[in-house]
């Protein structure tokens, strides 16, 4: 970090000494061109405090399973590592290695050694200096009911049938997904979110329904969640489309009314700022115009379709970053289910997960998993760190 930080202070002096000039600051990329860079030497990271391995071999299967499916597809298709596309082929022998290496479990010198060997390693540009910013998500519980009445009358929406989703990858002339829904012959935008909440998806075809507007908000912005009904029974929910509209954080929009302090802002301070304003909740959420609709699902998954591993499933931008690839980051997270105390720690993780709000280089999703710390985790967590993907030479 200090690195960075002389780094943009010798760009504010050059600016100072010479007026005439404009510099060119260090932004995010939004490009698998940009993104990654390789590093060597002193610029290689220790890869020496992720001792347990707990979870590792689980997260690793899921992501080998899914390129496995889709080098069957696609046998042909590639992979942006910086300005380099790598054959799918090479990813599946990269995990394939890297388990071997594991299930061994090494020493943390002797695994360093065999990595700096036999692996290339790329470094997430982030900002624009190499600093990326760590979130975390996790599993909420949501007390709900199958059918709407009495204390249950927030409906948690199915893909609806008419939502049409035009893939970028089968249409040169668009540069990302398109969503929206055909009306007299034409793609047109689908309802905002506000608009939903006016009925414009009708609820009768809801998955259920919850007793909390707030917590289903919460549970868009997590990608999945428990929901328990009266007679004891529960399901999962999960990520199963979304209306198109960008994602706003809600947050942001309290910063800028001067009701949280910008260093403030956290998932808890959010929810309390909203139960002590019941009154602005419905105008508050429906700043953020996205809408996310689920599914029920076995478990938590991610944008792969495979089961998110918690402290090893990131989620990341499918622009920028190889999807399925296996990745290590280095940042910092709460010390205990209650505290705001951050601990430095790094992590042997896979990159299985999207979401809207996690865009460009710049910023990564740790999937947590539930309870407790992982709540805490979740709605603290803003650290900069550094993130790497590995390649087997």
């Amino acid at each position: 970090m200090r690195k960075n930080a002389l780094a943009l202070a010798a760009v504010l002096a050059a600016l100072a000494l010479d007026g005439c000039r404009t510099p060119v600051l260090p932004e995010p990329a939004r490009t698998a061109e940009r993104a990654l860079v390789e590093v060597e030497g002193p610029d290689l990271p220790a890869f020496a405090d992720d001792l347990d391995y707990a979870g590792l071999d689980e997260a690793i299967s899921r992501s080998a399973a899914w390129l496995a499916r889709l080098a069957a597809a696609d046998p042909g298709r590639t992979f942006g590592f910086g300005r380099e596309r790598v054959p799918i082929q090479r990813l599946q022998a990269t995990l394939a290695r890297f388990r071997e290496l594991a299930l061994a479990r090494p020493p943390p010198p002797a695994l360093a050694e065999a990595l700096r060997r036999e692996f290339r390693v790329f470094r997430s540009v982030g900002d624009g200096t190499g600093a990326v910013l760590f979130t975390g998500y996790y599993l909420p519980e949501l007390r709900g009911a199958p059918v709407r009445g009495g204390r249950y009358e927030v409906p948690l929406h199915r893909a609806p049938d008419d939502l049409v989703v035009v893939r970028a990858k089968d249409f040169p002339q668009v540069s990302e997904d398109v969503v929206g829904r055909v009306e007299a012959g034409q793609l047109v935008p689908y309802p905002t979110r506000a608009e939903i909440a006016q009925g414009a998806v009708d609820p009768r075809a809801a998955l259920c329904f919850v007793d909390s507007a707030v917590d289903a908000f919460f549970l868009e912005i997590q990608g999945s969640g428990v929901v328990r009904f009266e007679d004891g029974t529960s399901r999962v929910v999960t990520y199963a489309g979304k209306n198109g509209h960008r994602y706003e954080a809600i947050g942001a929009e309290l910063v800028r009314r001067g009701a949280i302090p910008r260093d403030e802002v956290s998932m808890q301070a959010i929810r309390a700022w909203l139960a002590a304003n019941p009154a602005e909740q419905a105008g508050l959420l429906a700043r953020n115009p996205s809408y996310v609709f689920f599914r029920f699902a076995d478990a938590a998954t991610g944008s792969l379709g495979v089961p998110v591993t918690p402290d090893r499933t990131i989620a990341a931008d499918a622009r920028v970053f190889p999807k399925g690839a296996l990745a290590f980051l280095v940042a910092a997270r709460p010390v205990d289910a209650t505290s705001a105390e951050m601990r430095p720690f790094s992590r042997f993780v896979l990159d299985q997960d999207a979401g809207g709000a996690i865009r460009t280089s710049a910023r990564v999703d740790l999937y947590l998993g539930s309870g407790a710390y992982a709540e805490n985790a979740a709605g603290r967590m803003k650290q900069l760190g550094q993130l790497y993907y590995l390649l087997l030479r």
